[in-house]
């Protein structure tokens, strides 16, 4: 009987989802307990904004098909296969699928724990993003900030706190379990 559970499957976008699993048989602080999969048809491209993370960083990997990476400024073409790549703290990047093409994109959370899975819980919970106040208030919530065209990162620091700030005053509150 196999230990990985799929918790929850939640829309992204059209012909896109996402798989939250979860290794039974992975320690607690394994990067390999919580994984989260973006499978796409390919009747729309993925398409992950630029953005940062201040407390944790992610392995980035594609189980199938290929994506576009930005990751401080460079971009490189992932594909099946290819090592994960280590995308640190305060490192900037975004993620591109291809129309037409199939693609399963993986994220593993470091430090290990499930409050990614929660964060995207949260940002997928209206059945795809919710729109930017929704949005904001997740990032606020989360640990997450987009990168804004200044490249300041205590610009986008405030962005995320005062507009998330204000969101939290008519946006629901974030689901604390799936």
């Amino acid at each position: 009987m196999s230990s990985i559970k799929v918790i929850k499957s939640l829309v992204v976008g059209k012909g896109q989802r996402m798989d939250i699993t979860v290794d039974e048989s992975e320690p607690e602080d394994s990067i390999d307990r919580w994984v989260m999969d973006t499978i796409c048809t390919g009747e729309e491209a993925l398409e992950i904004p630029p953005h940062w993370h201040m407390n944790h960083q992610e392995y980035l990997s594609v189980v199938e098909g290929r994506v576009e990476i930005t990751l401080n400024g460079k971009t490189s073409i992932l594909k099946a296969g290819d090592p994960a790549v280590l995308v640190r703290r305060r490192d900037v990047h975004s993620v591109k699928g291809f129309k037409g093409e199939s693609l399963i994109f993986r994220e593993k959370p470091d430090p290990a724990g499930a409050y990614k899975a929660l964060f995207f819980n949260d940002v997928f919970s209206k059945g795809g993003f919710g729109g930017v106040w929704h949005t904001l208030r997740a990032f606020y919530d989360g640990d997450a900030y987009l990168a804004l065209p200044l490249g300041v990162q205590l610009i986008d620091r405030a962005f995320v706190f005062v507009l998330g700030g204000i969101a939290h005053l008519f946006v629901s509150k974030k689901p604390e379990t799936f």
